[in-house]
């Protein structure tokens, strides 16, 4: 088996999901009930296919290709297009709340408050994770002056992946995922800004405090993210928006159903795909993104992504996303030991793949259980508490 056979793809994924049943019915962890059952089932597999990613990242580093997209177009695109489709994700639940908001006025408390808690309290554990093993790799010894460790540690709260004591590369821990979440507060900010287009009132308050988020993530991009292209990365957004207008026609939602869409939007993924090093071409960018609007607009791909499995992975994506990377790092820098692991048949390198498949999913389904799930529920009662404060202390309720 080569390194970069997709063989492997189908029987790993099948693992993941086997233990999702076990550890959802053992937590219980369920499906999210709402209107967009197809897009719960798609942000799992965008998740996994970040680990698979990453995975076959691991193996070429270990034999020399070193830290960079995988020459497969397959596994190159699992880490990029996943994450383009976070993007059109996002743009396409919060636009389409927005378009809902026109009939009445947003409640931006509620909004920034539920972001918050659904964000923060699994990022700052994934932090605590990343604090630890630099401790661990320092053998808990200050390499650096204590203000600058402190700043570097304050970097990483505003989601920018600096070196931390001396540690190079400290984002490697984490397989340097968290360079996506400014983009997702850009637009979370730019949520006011596209509400003036779509002429809603905004208070004076909400609007500085958008504008002022809005910026301060554009300078965090712009100073530390441009790998890859700014716009490239923000152009998934439109593609969310355009979905968010689309799924409010009655006849798209129909052209979106049936096995003959199905098949469409799955030609659509292996063009896009399969033929194509990255969505930074026109081509692929908007086969990707047709893709997206049919499944948007209610498409289930023959029935995987409404499947009660798919949407409870969906549920701890966010989890799988963002400390995959920490159990890669634990695997192969300790329990193996990069000399071993680097001697490793590819055969056996995806054997290690599938039981490390088993804890993501565990460790995962154990974090948004006792993490994500209390952070959210927090949410409602957090911004019920912030409205009891005396008149204009919530800057974010819309006058």
């Amino acid at each position: 088996m080569e390194s970069l056979s997709l063989y492997p793809i189908i029987p790993i994924i099948l693992v993941a999901l086997a233990t999702m049943k076990l550890t959802g019915a053992a937590l219980g962890i369920k499906p999210a009930e709402g209107r967009f059952a197809s897009i719960d089932g798609l942000r799992g597999y965008m998740a996994f296919f970040v680990f698979l990613h990453h995975s076959c990242i691991w193996y070429l580093a270990m034999h020399g290709y070193g830290w960079r997209p995988p020459p497969s177009n397959v596994y190159s695109q699992f880490g990029s297009t996943s994450v383009a489709v976070f993007f059109m994700i996002t743009s396409f639940l919060f636009f389409s709340r927005l378009l809902q908001a026109r009939k009445s006025d947003m409640d931006w408390l509620k909004l920034y408050v539920s972001r918050g808690f659904r964000i923060m309290p699994l990022y700052l554990f994934a932090l605590f994770i990343v604090l630890t093993t630099v401790a661990i790799l320092s053998h808990f010894t200050l390499h650096e002056p204590l203000g600058k460790v402190i700043v570097e540690i304050f970097q990483w709260m505003a989601f920018i992946k600096a070196d931390i004591n001396g540690i190079s590369p400290t984002w490697l821990i984490i397989a340097g995922v968290i360079w996506s979440l400014p983009y997702e507060w850009l637009f979370y900010f730019a949520l006011p800004l596209l509400g003036l287009l779509l002429s809603m009132r905004l208070s004076l308050l909400v609007w500085v405090f958008a504008l002022a988020g809005f910026l301060f993530f554009f300078y965090v991009i712009l100073t530390f993210y441009t790998s890859g292209g700014v716009v490239n990365h923000l152009l998934p957004f439109l593609s969310g928006i355009a979905a968010a207008t689309l799924v409010r026609f009655p006849r798209m939602r129909v052209l979106a159903s049936g096995p003959v869409a199905s098949f469409c939007i799955v030609l659509c993924l292996v063009i896009g795909v399969g033929w194509f090093k990255s969505l930074d071409e026109v081509v692929p960018f908007l086969l990707v993104s047709t893709a997206f609007i049919g499944i948007a607009c209610g498409n289930s791909v023959f029935g995987i992504l409404t499947h009660s499995l798919s949407r409870t992975l969906g549920q701890i994506s966010y989890s799988i996303y963002l400390l995959h990377g920490i159990v890669l790092f634990v695997t192969f820098n300790w329990i193996l030991g990069l000399q071993r692991a680097g001697q490793f048949s590819p055969l056996m390198h995806w054997g290690v793949i599938a039981v490390c498949a088993v804890s993501v999913v565990t460790v995962c389904s154990l974090t948004y259980r006792f993490i994500e799930r209390p952070g959210m529920d927090a949410a409602p009662a957090v911004t019920k508490k912030l409205r009891r404060q005396p008149p204009g202390a919530s800057v974010l309720k819309n006058a």
